[in-house]
């Protein structure tokens, strides 16, 4: 009792790539918007602002 099996498998490198790219992209994006926020929130006109 042998049951034929088929299984088919489709590997869209281009799509892979392409979410790769982005999720790059945005965790550098992530990155660069952190430490600019983090050198805003210690600039003077920052600083003076929040702490009166």
């Amino acid at each position: 009792m042998c049951k034929k099996t088929e299984l088919n498998i489709d590997i869209n490198v281009t799509k892979i790539v392409k979410y790769a790219c982005v999720a790059g992209g945005v965790i550098v994006a992530v990155i660069f918007i952190e430490k600019a926020f983090k050198e805003f929130v210690k600039s003077p006109c920052c600083a003076s602002k929040c702490t009166n």
